[in-house]
């Protein structure tokens, strides 16, 4: 592909203007007809500049019209460019026009450097999986480009990290100051992503003694990021490109390390044999130290020296060690994981965490390896030995402290063996953490102050009699940890069951609820109910030994949002974990939460729609005065979010018709108040999954009497109330906006593009099956003419829906689109030809382009043919369009009508044709949805 970048710098910006229109000009091909194009194009002022164009264009014909910058304007234009041919010479002859053509010439052309770059990172990314259904193509194609992958990026990256940025003066007076910052911050994008790939290939391969010392030399002359030659043109919080650090410590291998360490085998790490590289790294390092990013490189090179050659390297090993502690490393790595955390869960960010993951293992181990038996004897394998003095040290302070060993055991809960583990480990306990201001009375201890025996049993828990507590024998022994005028921390050697502690934390919660001493104690039994959720969300089967803390829940959540200043975050954490109850035994989470004045209720019966819709006698619940008052005003939606995730499990769980009319209000709630205020915040996304499950309930969840149920609630509310506006103002987001928010994203496969891509997504299906589900009426409802209403200057919602065919990044959501305009299409008094005006060709255009690609999404053209299939029925205009006939003059006066460049049926056609089956693949519903449209035509459109 032509790097139009380093052709930039080499002309001017009639370079490019020019140059687009020869290649378009390319079918005449001749010189002539290209110095026509110019003359036609090209303003006065520009005409010395063209004509001198002319003349190096006859010089070096070859080089502007190579196949690769054909190639290039080619798939530009025809992907990215969302006009026709006619509109694109009309741009041509317009200064101001091609001035904008070649700034998003120029955008495609950026992106098409990233899609090649996520091409290989999704390739490292798969080609070991042995699940993915392509494993062998992609090892395939990894093993051809391992051998010049990491320099060739290694010497692409170099180059942007040197690149100038450009000036009016260089590149024309388009290279404004905006263009400039997103120049680089296109560099920036694409340096951290070519760090990403390299990082990503030395997770799988070895890197050499002398490439690290390369890479090392490198990152410190670039500061790791901080001396960008343009650093001062973006914003100072855009630091570092963090995988800098993380390739070498990667390179160094350390899991590696650790391994042989533990096997007594160093001399097989590939370091061990490289005294000249270790010197040189040796004394590159001791120049480091001046930011934070070199913290990290500083801990593993001090394991890697200290595990290879103790003897050699105490002075090194403390100066460097030093240095590390000085840069606050652990901080640093802290900040780092959180940063790491925003990736969620694809593929790079767990490469991450597991390379940082096994540096701190290593540094832990490193310090006392004896420490660490209990560790060893709780998870039985020797890869988490690290974690072993982080455990002790967490239990060493249970229970005065529960808050970091809960968390811990929580973040390690991962498949049904650990829940196992961290169940029976939490069940028996052998410590006991107190901390006293003073020495209390019932005690006694030796002169040193260092053991102490309790005299007489003792109630841990301040609670009445019959509630659940825990005692602590007489003559039970304490060590003293910390003693003295500050105050006592005692380890009773005690047996007894977390599980029983933690029910007592609820108690006490519940106990202390209106007083002062709620917040302290609030503290305290979040970390429990987040294990609690983590637990049955993990493995049901141990919910009946839970059963004790899950039953407390519903009373909980009764206390906590009736106080003035109700916890939000407890609250959230309580509606979780009834979300994950929900899920296996709806009926008794329902017939136990709505008991507690949490949800939303109907003070009288509902017996019509019109009081539903009137919400005559609805009460908004604790939970709507806690958004009213508390999360609405702070913009935060906790609870919000965990009562529609609440909501939406019980819609699912089919709870019958009884319960589901007790649903109502809260549903009414979500359609009157929630939905048309936030739809455009990120619980948008999930009102619209409520309401997607609603709509799609089974006729056996459903009561089919004369009262209204959840279904017929939500069809007339989106129909006729300003619900179904909202849901037609997302859906009117439009492609561009999506395209904007992609590109402002850092990662490709997370972030608020997808949450949009997901909430227009469900927007379409919502509103299609509001239409479908419709009850037959001769009125148009407000809906229906929110969808098909004619706006000015291309405004109406007919164009924004059929323009999602330019959207490439989700097929999903183009075939979603089409399938909308599919159903206005039948039963919508309108003309979708006429809807899309002006656009009308160019939107036929794309869809014909998607529909002829042979690697196009096969569910996207089965949309398109169904949906033209419609049109023959309905929509004359729009499929005169797409057949695109041209008449010509026949034998004896008649007419006969020809087949046009643009004409649906020559992809119809070769889809259908037996001769080509077996090309590519093609599932039989294509052929079949094809076949049904050349017979169409022939009994005519009905008028």
């Amino acid at each position: 592909m032509a790097r139009i970048r380093d052709e930039r710098q080499e002309q001017s910006r009639i370079t490019y203007h020019i140059a687009g229109k020869i290649c378009i000009a390319r079918a005449g091909s001749d010189r002539g007809r290209a110095r026509q194009t110019l003359g036609q194009t090209a303003s006065r002022s520009m005409l010395l500049q063209a004509t001198q164009l002319v003349l190096c264009w006859e010089i070096n014909y070859c080089v502007l019209m190579s196949t690769r910058v054909c190639s290039f304007y080619s798939a530009t234009f025809q992907e990215d460019y969302r006009g026709t041919r006619d509109s694109l010479k009309v741009v041509f002859k317009d200064e101001r026009q091609s001035q904008s053509l070649l700034l998003k010439v120029a955008d495609y052309y950026y992106e098409e450097r990233m899609c090649l770059l996520r091409c290989v990172l999704l390739l490292l990314t798969y080609f070991q999986d042995e699940r993915h259904p392509y494993r062998a193509e992609y090892s395939n194609c990894v093993n051809k480009l391992e051998k010049d992958l990491v320099s060739k990026y290694k010497s692409q990256f170099e180059n942007l990290f040197k690149a100038e940025a450009p000036t009016w003066e260089t590149h024309g007076n388009l290279m404004t100051e905006r263009q400039v910052s997103h120049w680089f911050l296109q560099c920036l994008r694409e340096q951290s992503l070519l760090l990403e790939i390299i990082f990503l290939y030395y997770a799988y391969f070895e890197m050499s003694p002398s490439d690290l010392l390369s890479f090392t030399k490198m990152f410190k002359e670039q500061g790791f990021g901080l001396r960008q030659t343009n650093r001062h043109l973006v914003d100072k919080s855009m630091d570092a490109l963090i995988f800098s650090s993380l390739i070498l410590v990667e390179g160094m291998d350390i899991d590696f390390l650790h391994k042989c360490a533990l096997e007594e085998c160093t001399e097989q790490h590939q370091f061990s044999s490289a005294a000249d590289v270790i010197k040189g790294m040796d004394q590159l390092l001791l120049t480091f130290g001046d930011i934070p990013h070199h913290g990290p490189v500083l801990l593993a090179w001090v394991l890697l020296r200290h595990t290879l050659r103790p003897e050699e390297s105490s002075p090194v090993i403390r100066r460097i060690g030093n240095t590390a502690l000085q840069l606050e490393v652990f901080k640093y790595i802290s900040t780092m994981l959180k940063g790491l955390g925003v990736s969620g869960n694809n593929v790079t960010a767990i490469t991450a965490k597991m390379c940082i993951y096994g540096l701190l293992s290593f540094v832990v181990t490193s310090f006392e390896e004896e420490s660490l038996q209990t560790g060893e004897v709780f998870w039985e394998m020797k890869p988490n030995m690290g974690l072993g003095m982080i455990l002790d040290s967490a239990v060493g302070m249970f229970p005065h402290k529960i808050g970091p060993l809960l968390q811990l055991l929580t973040a390690l809960l991962s498949n049904k063996s650990t829940v196992k583990k961290v169940y029976n480990f939490l069940d028996k306990m052998s410590y006991y953490t107190q901390v006293y201001k003073h020495k209390p009375n019932d005690v006694i201890s030796k002169d040193d102050e260092t053991l102490w025996r309790r005299q007489t049993p003792k109630l841990l828990y301040p609670l009445g009699t019959g509630q659940t507590n825990l005692w602590m024998p007489q003559g039970v022994l304490g060590q003293v940890m910390i003693g003295g005028e500050q105050g006592y921390v005692v380890r009773w050697d005690h047996s007894y069951s977390s599980w029983t502690l933690f029910t007592c934390e609820v108690e006490m919660l519940l106990h202390v609820v209106s007083t002062a001493d709620v917040i302290a104690h609030c503290v305290r039994v979040k970390p429990v109910l987040d294990l609690v959720h983590k637990i049955i969300s993990t493995d049901w089967t141990v919910s009946d030994c839970l059963l004790p803390l899950t039953s407390r829940i519903y009373m909980l959540l009764q206390r906590l949002t009736s106080v003035i200043n109700p916890p939000v975050d407890v609250i959230a954490s309580c509606v979780n974990c009834l979300s994950v109850l929900a899920a296996r035994m709806p009926a008794k989470v329902w017939s136990s939460l709505h008991h507690t004045g949490f949800l939303p209720f109907a003070s009288n019966p509902l017996t019509n729609m019109a009081q539903c819709v009137s919400a005559e006698g609805m009460k908004a619940g604790n939970y709507g005065n806690l958004l009213v008052q508390i999360e609405q005003p702070k913009g935060e939606y906790a609870v919000t979010i965990a009562f529609l995730r609440l909501i939406t499990t019980l819609v699912k769980g089919q709870l019958g018709s009884t319960q589901n009319k007790g649903l109502i209000p809260c549903v009414l709630l979500v359609l009157k108040e929630m939905l048309p205020t936030y739809h455009k915040e990120r619980i948008g996304c999930l009102i619209l999954e409520l309401i997607h499950a609603i709509l799609n309930l089974s006729p056996e969840g459903e009561d089919q009497a004369s009262t209204p149920t959840l279904q017929s609630l939500c069809i007339y509310s989106l129909a006729n109330t300003e619900a179904g506006q909202a849901v037609v103002n997302i859906m009117g987001v439009g492609v561009d906006t999506i395209d904007v928010v992609l590109a402002a994203q850092p990662s490709s496969s997370e972030g608020p593009g997808q949450i949009l891509i997901q909430t227009v997504k469900l927007a379409f299906s919502v509103t299609n099956n509001v239409i479908r589900l419709k009850p037959p009426s001769d009125v148009v409802s407000p809906l229906e003419q929110a969808l098909t209403q004619h706006g000015g200057h291309g405004n109406n919602l007919i164009v924004v829906l059929a323009k999602y065919i330019y959207h490439k990044h989700d097929p999903a959501l183009p075939r979603l689109a089409i399938q909308l305009l599919k159903r206005l299409a039948t039963v919508a008094p309108m003309s979708v030809y006429a809807c899309l005006g002006n656009d009308a060709v160019a939107i036929r255009d794309a869809f014909l382009t998607r529909l002829q690609s042979k690697t196009e999404d096969m569910r996207i053209k089965v949309m398109i043919l169904e949906f033209l299939t419609v049109a023959v029925e309905t929509q004359p205009g729009l499929i005169e369009l797409f057949l695109n006939l041209e008449v010509k003059d026949g034998t004896e006066g008649s007419k006969e009508f020809l087949l046009g460049e643009w004409s649906c049926l020559h992809v119809v056609l070769d889809l259908i044709d037996s001769k080509q089956q077996g090309k590519y693949w093609c599932p039989p519903h294509a052929p079949q949805s094809s076949a049904g449209l050349p017979a169409r035509p022939l009994a005519g459109p009905q008028r």
